[in-house]
């Protein structure tokens, strides 16, 4: 395996780009490693004041009347930061944009119905039922091997 570093100032922030002719074990391990260093917690708001939240234990996050709000096993806190923004700052490993308005944890996915019609029925394990929009079954087919 080779391994170049290229300094280039006009990085505002490191990137990884990986050229292999396929995927291995090996390259499946680096990019775990690599990812875990993305943001690992999250900063929220509760009725309680500030909390901090451990992504492993967000369920999803969603917009609801022109708020974000991030369901967590422990319960529903408000962030604020857009959507677009917590997609780029948690792990792509573990978080997957199912739609404009709504990002779940991959981890979290008990189920999906995946229909003749294009649709994609997601259950979680909290128990809760939410629907990928039709512009992101391709992403989320494509992210998940399917």
């Amino acid at each position: 395996m080779k391994v170049e570093i290229s300094i280039d100032p006009t990085y505002k922030e490191p990137k990884v780009i990986i050229l292999t002719d396929k995927m291995t074990d090996d390259i499946e391990h680096l990019m775990q490693i690599i990812t875990t260093t993305a943001e690992s917690t999250l900063l929220a708001f509760s009725h309680k004041g500030v909390e901090l939240i451990d992504s492993k234990e967000i369920v999803r996050i969603y917009t609801e009347q022109k708020k974000v709000c991030v369901q967590s096993i422990h319960g529903v806190y408000t962030v604020r930061l857009r959507l677009y923004e917590l997609e780029e700052k948690l792990n792509p490993q573990m978080f997957l944009r199912i739609s404009n308005a709504e990002i779940v944890n991959r981890y979290m996915i008990k189920h999906m119905d995946i229909s003749r019609t294009g649709t994609i029925g997601v259950e979680l394990k909290n128990g809760t039922k939410t629907y990928a929009s039709r512009r992101y079954v391709s992403k989320i087919k494509k992210q998940l091997g399917i």
